[in-house]
């Protein structure tokens, strides 16, 4: 990943940052995200503002309890601010903190139920929400959209929950194996014929 000149960045109070004109928004988040891992709270309080409310309003539609929904966007900039020395660089903040947020409240809601992840069926509106973020992306025309979602209604539910843990939530094979409880190699024959489905729907 390209690194941003600090120089790009440039303070314009005690909580403010000026970035220069023509800065493009992937080039401010690296320089944000740079000055708040160097140690600065100003930044860390910057990121929060920006963010609070799209985390509450994502949080919501994943679950109605609102209280482990702050509790666990709480928990994200604590652990933000503790980890700032070993956590990697990122050029999309507002994706990296959704994915963030994501695991943790389904996390806390496993403990909570006893049980290992919902399924995609318990979160068909938020199965779109989330392709908005992370699998389709801008360029992706209209078409190509509901070519995806033709597709993905036509899997099984368990090759829709480990197509889901994959690609949208980034697991990897081993973490969904341990989410569905199945063995490593099934997850990857699971996920090939998933993908192979697809394949054929999406021109």
């Amino acid at each position: 990943m390209n690194q941003v000149s600090d120089e790009s960045l440039l303070h314009k109070d005690q909580r403010g940052f000026l970035f220069k004109h023509g800065t493009t928004p992937a080039e401010m988040d690296i320089a944000l995200w740079t000055v708040y891992r160097s140690g600065s709270r100003e930044a860390l309080d910057l990121i929060l503002e920006k963010h609070t409310r799209l985390l509450l309003a994502y949080g919501s539609r994943i679950t109605k309890d609102h209280f482990l929904i702050e509790d666990c966007i709480q928990d994200i900039f604590v652990e933000l601010w503790y980890k700032r020395e070993v956590i990697g660089d990122t050029d999309n903040i507002k994706l990296y903190l959704l994915k963030s947020l994501r695991r943790k409240i389904i996390r806390a809601l496993s403990v909570k139920n006893r049980i290992q992840v919902q399924t995609l069926d318990d979160y068909e509106d938020e199965l779109e929400f989330s392709a908005e973020f992370n699998l389709i992306q801008d360029e992706v025309f209209n078409e190509r959209r509901r070519q995806l979602k033709e597709g993905l209604a036509q899997l099984s539910k368990r090759q829709r929950e480990a197509v889901y843990l994959k690609f949208y939530e980034h697991f990897d094979y081993q973490e969904i194996s341990e989410a569905m409880n199945l063995t490593v190699k099934s997850t990857y024959k699971l996920i090939g014929k998933a993908i192979e489905a697809l394949r054929k729907v999406i021109r």
